[in-house]
């Protein structure tokens, strides 16, 4: 697999950056907030809201 990346061109490594970027923006934006408040307790979340 790592040659195959070695292997692409600069037009290609940008078409696939992209297209990872595009898929790890709702991946941090909508699943991690979630994950923060199923695993983090409700009174350090109130704490952390008066910060």
């Amino acid at each position: 697999m790592r040659a195959y990346f070695a292997k692409l061109t600069p037009r290609a490594s940008m078409i696939v950056a992209l297209s990872l970027l595009a898929l790890a923006y709702p991946v941090v934006t909508i699943l991690l907030p979630l994950l923060v408040r199923a695993m983090v307790p409700d009174v350090v979340q109130e704490v952390l809201r008066f910060l």
